[in-house]
């Protein structure tokens, strides 16, 4: 692989992951059975009775919630070809990112020293190395601010990314200018109301 330094890579203002991650993000429903609390004597306090007044079942309630197929794994398999042409700095570099990621967030301050100390390299141009193959894959991306770089979601995720995604809708909706909303999409209600259903389904299925 070419060697790129990692200042020659694009700086983004936003993470230029998020939005292609949301629209392709695949969730099914989940079943969720939530039981009465039990009394003191170890007895369920709600029970369904028949017209004689005869227990005839436990009562529950069951609700569907709306689940990432992938949400309990940190590296999704759809997107390792992204891997194929990275070298050992690469992966190094990539484990300390794993560690460093925070529970639900898409980008992470990089610390050099950290860095070598986890990857046990000495020099700093093994570890931008690595950075610069992660950079090349689409893996992450350079922001704004220095020494933090974005999260290619669709690769690493630590978290639900059905509560990231609806997050993202809802920010970028709220966002938006009301005289450039009125202007680009001249909203009637029924429209407002499409709008909003992003909200709870990315995929607008």
């Amino acid at each position: 692989m070419k060697y790129v330094k990692v200042t020659e890579f694009i700086e983004h203002e936003t993470n230029p992951f998020v939005k292609e991650a949301v629209n392709e993000l695949v969730t099914t429903k989940k079943r969720q059975v939530i039981r009465p609390p039990k009394d003191s004597d170890g007895e369920r306090k709600f029970y369904v009775l028949d017209h004689e007044g005869n227990m005839a079942a436990e009562s529950m309630f069951v609700r569907e919630i709306e689940v990432d197929n992938e949400q309990f794994n940190k590296l999704f398999i759809g997107e390792f070809f992204r891997f194929f042409s990275i070298t050992t700095p690469g992966i190094r570099v990539f484990g300390y990112l794993m560690k460093r990621l925070g529970r639900g967030d898409d980008k992470l301050y990089f610390h050099m020293g950290e860095c070598m100390e986890y990857t046990e390299y000495k020099h700093r141009n093994q570890v931008n190395t690595g950075l610069a193959q992660l950079l090349t894959a689409g893996i992450i991306a350079r922001s704004v601010s220095l020494n933090v770089y974005y999260i290619n979601p669709k690769v690493l995720f630590n978290g639900n990314r059905v509560t990231f995604a609806k997050s993202y809708v809802r920010k970028q909706i709220k966002e938006k200018d009301p005289q450039q909303l009125t202007l680009s999409f001249n909203p009637n209600l029924n429209q407002l109301r499409e709008l909003s259903s992003k909200i709870d389904n990315p995929k607008g299925q």
